[in-house]
């Protein structure tokens, strides 16, 4: 599986650095205009945040790009030619957006720190800001794995299969919009927030190795 995770990683390697240059290219503009409109521009927690969000972003955005491409290719008939698993394959799978998220985490945590290295002042909402957007893009791209294996479960006419997934699916969609409800009222912190995205991505993964592992047919 470790592997296959590699594999991936190495395949995603150009949009990923493309995409981290971008990322860094707009927190810099962003810098200068920030400097350039002084006490007229928006607290001191948001502009922090604010940078280290387009380096969280870039990462996760990869994971969606990979997402479409790995269905295009047939990528896994491939690695299943090895020695790999149907186990290890999705295995690799959701662990990659893990691992993009990671990437993620320290970019935007290199952004903040410099940030507070030069102003002498470290904003600790700046992370709070970091971490929905960050927690709220991993949570959405294992839903879109999950989405894809249940769509797959139902093309190969795996009724309960595909019932039991979308049925997750729904429910995991849920959560989070009660989440945000309850956030609006202000009965969440952040932390509470960005652990309940934890917990249904967690729960869309374990779905989606579910659903992987009964396929019948790795063109889909």
């Amino acid at each position: 599986m470790w592997h296959a995770l590699r594999a991936e990683l190495a395949y995603s390697r150009p949009f990923l650095l493309g995409g981290l240059g971008i990322a860094t290219g707009v927190a810099t503009l962003l810098t200068v205009v920030f400097v350039a409109v002084g006490d007229d521009g928006p607290p001191d927690h948001v502009t922090s945040g604010l940078r280290g969000v387009f380096l969280i972003m870039a990462p996760m955005i990869v994971g969606f790009i990979t997402q479409s491409y790995r269905f295009e290719e047939r990528r896994a008939r491939l690695l299943l030619s090895g020695p790999l698993k149907p186990r290890q394959i999705v295995g690799a799978t959701v662990l990659l957006p893990v691992v993009l998220f990671a990437i993620g985490i320290v970019a935007s945590g290199l952004v903040i720190g410099v940030g507070a290295l030069v102003t002498g002042r470290f904003e600790y909402e700046s992370l709070n800001i970091v971490g929905f957007v960050g927690g709220q893009l991993f949570a959405y791209t294992q839903i879109g794995i999950l989405a894809q294996e249940a769509t797959a479960a139902r093309a190969q006419r795996r009724l309960r299969a595909s019932f039991a997934g979308w049925a997750v699916l729904v429910v995991v969609i849920v959560l989070l919009a009660m989440l945000y409800v309850v956030l609006a009222m202000e009965l969440l912190t952040w932390t509470h927030l960005i652990l309940g995205h934890l917990v249904v991505s967690v729960m869309a993964m374990m779905a989606s190795v579910s659903l992987y592992e009964g396929r019948t047919d790795f063109t889909r």
